[in-house]
């Protein structure tokens, strides 16, 4: 008896943690069932990162202006006041939930970073002998030959970096467009910030999570927009899609009746207003191609 009673106070904060993790994931698994899939409207520009929108617990106020702005700022916004969009993931952290909109924000594992770099232009052998040839050469005459041709070598070596440089700023160029464009579609997030400890004690019921939300997320039905472009009111309009060409967007919906021009952190964005009997349309464009859409009763 007093070996077994040397044992339970070793297995009891096993039990208790056991008991922890298996409350925190049950916990978390009837908020991924109640949220998850279901399609909500943003009422609140997102940034188009992974860092998303910051929201803390009992905060005053609770979202954190001063990282938001300057999100929007650096990213653009992916989904806009108004967008219709899925929520793609809930996620338990030690002190935050990620609610995750339309893939959670470009950013995450596996995203391309954007790095480019080509090797830089190293000296030739001949650079390198020759330079060898004019510290050992006696004869001056030889010696301010050589020097002419190192000369030569070394401005031709210049001109290569040059080019190099060029070729790898404008690769850089390409990537970071092609990045912002893929940001553009790939959701955020909000993440709501807690206390130490306060989640492994409590994990908020989905109408807390919603209550936390409520200025920023209309959980009711959602108008259709941009975000989820395949839910297209079922009217006669043909479906639009990401990806499309000005000309076949054209086709569909025939020509704006007028259009703008903004920029979203580092990139342009051409946006097109269109009518038809029932709806207004506007598409948005980035170099050339559909990155989102809004459509609303007229």
């Amino acid at each position: 008896m007093q070996q077994i009673g040397m044992i339970m106070p070793r297995i009891t904060p096993l039990i208790i943690l056991f008991a922890t993790l298996s409350a925190f994931s049950q916990s978390e698994g009837a908020l991924k069932s109640f949220f998850e899939g279901k399609q909500v409207r943003v009422k609140i520009d997102m940034p188009a990162t992974h860092n998303g929108i910051d929201i803390n617990y009992r905060g005053t106020p609770p979202l954190d202006f001063k990282s938001y702005s300057q999100r929007l700022k650096n990213y653009g916004a992916s989904l806009r006041n108004g967008d219709s969009v899925m929520v793609t993931a809930i996620r338990l952290k030690g002190k935050n939930i990620e609610f995750q909109l339309g893939g959670g924000g470009y950013g995450t594992l596996g995203d391309d970073t954007g790095t480019v770099s080509l090797p830089a232009i190293r000296k030739s052998r001949r650079e390198t002998d020759l330079e060898r040839d004019i510290r050992d050469e006696k004869d001056a005459r030889v010696r301010d030959r050589l020097i002419r041709e190192l000369s030569r070598v070394r401005d031709d070596r210049r001109r290569d970096e040059e080019r190099r440089r060029a070729e790898e700023a404008r690769l850089k160029e390409n990537r970071r467009r092609e990045i912002q464009e893929k940001a553009m579609q790939a959701g955020s997030r909000f993440n709501l910030w807690f206390p130490n400890n306060y989640l492994k004690e409590s994990v908020p019921t989905p109408q807390e999570i919603k209550d936390m939300l409520a200025e920023y997320v209309d959980f009711g039905s959602a108008p259709i927009s941009m975000s989820q472009p395949q839910q297209t009111p079922s009217t006669n309009l043909p479906q639009l899609k990401r990806g499309m060409t000005p000309e076949q967007v054209y086709a569909i919906v025939g020509r704006p009746v007028d259009f703008r021009d903004a920029s979203e952190g580092q990139l342009s964005i051409h946006t097109e207003r269109f009518y038809t009997k029932t709806e207004s349309i506007e598409v948005d464009f980035v170099e050339g191609v559909v990155i989102r859409f809004r459509i609303a009763s007229r």
